[in-house]
């Protein structure tokens, strides 16, 4: 899983340690995160309304501009970021309720808080997401599930065939399927991972999609294929 995340604490040097303490608990997470950093809350700002931003590590006291101000901007722009407020002042916790942060993370335990932390976020946006995420050499890419016919095993990467192109990145067949279980993906062969919305037909060895491509079915998939697409239709 892939995610983009901004980080804003006026302390450069404090800045720099959060951002790498950020990105190691999401990588315990099998979850990579592309984090922009800024020691500037005006700039942080801008990033917010000219990009998606899946969660947001805030510094509550800022001079300028507060944590609070920024916070006041997601609430009324209906944005669907998730605010983290990182603060070494307790008592500005209670003030900030009114925002319905995600989270709180005190600076004196960060590095014991931010684990559990990071682990709820990508759960929640996990379950939440309607696109999957992904990045390879060309950038960082979000599908939605719904366009995805089916992913191709190519030794350790995947080609990912959609309705508008095929992408390529790296990552095993195996890891995409019990990620994607949830998601409505059945493994068809040992080299194929099928969206099941967009499976049109079983054919003895075969399955047709719904661009009318056809795909093979393994010997051993073959049963537990029928059963858990007859289990999708109901």
């Amino acid at each position: 899983m892939y995610l983009k995340a901004a980080v804003c604490d006026d302390e450069k040097v404090v800045l720099s340690e959060l951002c790498s303490k950020i990105h190691e608990a999401f990588e315990n997470e099998n979850c990579q995160a592309e984090i922009f950093r800024t020691s500037d809350p005006y700039e942080l700002l801008e990033h917010i309304k000219n990009n998606t931003v899946d969660v947001l590590f805030l510094d509550i006291d800022m001079p300028g501009l507060s944590g609070m101000d920024i916070a006041q901007f997601l609430v009324d722009s209906n944005t669907k970021t998730l605010l983290i407020f990182v603060t070494s002042h307790d008592a500005l916790v209670y003030q900030s309720f009114q925002y319905h942060p995600f989270g709180f993370i005190r600076k004196s335990h960060f590095e014991e808080e931010i684990g559990p932390t990071a682990k709820s976020i990508s759960d929640d946006l996990q379950k939440k997401s309607e696109y999957f995420t992904f990045k390879n050499g060309e950038g960082f890419f979000r599908v939605l599930f719904s366009d995805i016919h089916y992913f191709e095993s190519q030794s350790n990467y995947v080609e990912l065939h959609s309705t508008n192109r095929t992408y390529k990145f790296r990552r095993t067949i195996t890891s995409l399927e019990n990620e994607l279980k949830a998601k409505g993906f059945i493994r068809t062969h040992k080299g194929f991972l099928v969206n099941q919305q967009h499976i049109f037909a079983v054919m003895g060895d075969e399955i047709r999609l719904s661009n009318k491509e056809l795909l093979p079915i393994g010997r051993t998939n073959k049963d537990s294929v029928k059963k858990a697409i007859l289990r999708y239709m109901r």
